[in-house]
């Protein structure tokens, strides 16, 4: 465990925040319409700047706030990061994780906010993982470790289209396409970190969804974004197994 890359993590996490602020800002609309440019209070054209918001992430015009509150998605990105630095190794491998963990966090305050996970999104998602493993695996020469992250990645994606299909109101095209991203990551170390990690999504969710239930913020039956715990359920297998 390194402080100094431990830092340095967090504090590019918090760089990245304004960009990251921006993707959720961008996409963060109803499934088919466009994405969003302006301020959907007063018009005025938010991604000409940069940042396209000031850190209280309220329109610089009307100052109506826009997307997340102040800070959250900078403090998480920059705890995240930080605690991937200190669990997760060796150094490429990290940053398949970093890169994962760059692209989850607009993923899951999106799908917290419209209910859905951008093409874009997880197509990169998965893309930069995959590829980054595959420059672990040359360095490494740990193969097999690439080939059970490209199983894994088939496998939890898999298994969420048959859930998808069956009842395509409890889980989505953009839960399936997220979990290919998340199960190369979590399968690379096992497939005992695939099936926990896997896991690990449905209770996060199933407590959460009783949590309503009790407060009475609820109905039984009520639809609730999946996304946000099945990458919130593989980060902490993952970190927890580093």
């Amino acid at each position: 465990m390194s402080p100094l890359l431990i830092t340095s993590l967090a504090l590019a996490g918090l760089v990245a925040g304004p960009g990251l602020r921006a993707v959720i800002i961008r996409y963060a609309v109803p499934a088919g319409e466009p994405a969003r440019r302006c301020c959907p209070a007063c018009e005025r054209q938010l991604m000409a700047r940069w940042p396209p918001l000031p850190p209280d992430g309220r329109c610089p015009g009307c100052q109506q706030r826009i997307g997340p509150p102040a800070l959250a998605v900078e403090v998480t990105a920059a705890i995240l990061l930080g605690a991937l630095a200190a669990r997760v190794h060796p150094g490429l491998v990290l940053a398949a994780a970093c890169w994962l963990a760059l692209c989850a966090v607009p993923l899951v305050f999106i799908d917290a906010a419209v209910r859905r996970l951008p093409d874009p999104l997880t197509a990169i998602a998965y893309a930069g993982t995959t590829v980054l493993l595959m420059l672990a695996a040359a360095a490494s020469g740990h193969w097999h470790d690439m080939a059970r992250a490209a199983l894994g990645a088939l496998a939890l994606a898999g298994f969420y289209l048959a859930l998808a299909l069956i009842s395509p109101a409890g889980m989505g095209m953009g839960d399936v396409k997220a979990a290919a991203s998340t199960g190369t990551l979590l399968a690379w170390s096992s497939w005992r970190l695939l099936i926990a990690g896997g896991f690990a999504g449905f209770f996060l969710a199933a407590v959460y969804g009783i949590a309503l239930l009790i407060s009475g913020r609820a109905t039984r039956g009520q639809q609730i974004p999946f996304g946000p715990f099945m990458i919130a359920g593989a980060f902490l297998v993952i970190l927890a197994a580093g």
